[in-house]
C-alpha cells in the first residue's frame, strides 16, 4: 500500500473524494469553524458534558449539539456569551480601526498591553501578593509605555503629563541601554 502523507485535512479529503473542489470546501469549513472549535475545546477541557452545559444555560442539550456542530457564521453573540458564562470563561471583544495612521494603531496596542499588564498585577496580588513580581510588572509596563512615547514623540504628552511621569522606568537596566543614548532609555 502506498504511504500517503497529507499536509492538511483538505488535502486528505480531496484525495479520498478524488476531487480537488472538496479540498476548498473542507478548508473553508475549517476556516469558518475556528470559534466553534474553540468553544468545544473549552467545554471538553473543563470536563463538562453537553447535557450539563445545557442545564447551566437553561436550554435543551440539542441546542448545544447544534451550536457545536455548526460553524462560526451560524453563531449568535448571545449564545456564545451564555455558553462561555456557563463555563466560567469571560469574553473580550476588540475593535480596531485600521483606517487610523499606523502610529495611532500602535499606540492603541501599547495601551492594550498596559491594561493586560495591570490585570497581571491584580492576579499576582490575589495569588500571594508577591511584591517583587508586582514591581517587575509595573517596571516593565512603565518601560514599554515610556519607550513607545519617547520613540514616537507624541506631542500630546509632555514632561508635565502624568502619563510620562508614571511611565518613567523606576529601575536602571544598563544592559538594555541604546548606544549613544544619554538618557539610557531601553530600546523597543
Amino acid at each position: 500500500m502506498e504511504d500517503l502523507r497529507y499536509t492538511s485535512v483538505g488535502d486528505a479529503a480531496a484525495s479520498l473524494a478524488g476531487d480537488e473542489k472538496v479540498k476548498l470546501q473542507v478548508d473553508e469549513e475549517i476556516c469558518c469553524s475556528q470559534l466553534v472549535n474553540t468553544l468545544l475545546q473549552l467545554r471538553i477541557e473543563k470536563g463538562i458534558s453537553q447535557k450539563e452545559l445545557a442545564k447551566r444555560i437553561g436550554c435543551d442539550p440539542s441546542k448545544i449539539s447544534r451550536l457545536e456542530a455548526g460553524n462560526d457564521l451560524q453563531l449568535k453573540i448571545n449564545d456564545v456569551r451564555q455558553y462561555l458564562s456557563a463555563l466560567d470563561v469571560t469574553m473580550n471583544m476588540v475593535f480596531e480601526d485600521t483606517s487610523l495612521p499606523v502610529a495611532e494603531q500602535i499606540k492603541q496596542h501599547i495601551f492594550q498591553i498596559h491594561e493586560k499588564l495591570e490585570e497581571l498585577v491584580k492576579l499576582a496580588k490575589q495569588v500571594d501578593g508577591d511584591e517583587v513580581i508586582i514591581n517587575k510588572i509595573h517596571v516593565f509596563c512603565s518601560e514599554v509605555l515610556f519607550n513607545f512615547l519617547s520613540r514616537f514623540g507624541d506631542k500630546r504628552f509632555t514632561e508635565n503629563d502624568s502619563v510620562i511621569k508614571h511611565a518613567r522606568p523606576k529601575t536602571d537596566y544598563p544592559l538594555l541601554r541604546r548606544r549613544g543614548d544619554p538618557c539610557g532609555r531601553s530600546p523597543l
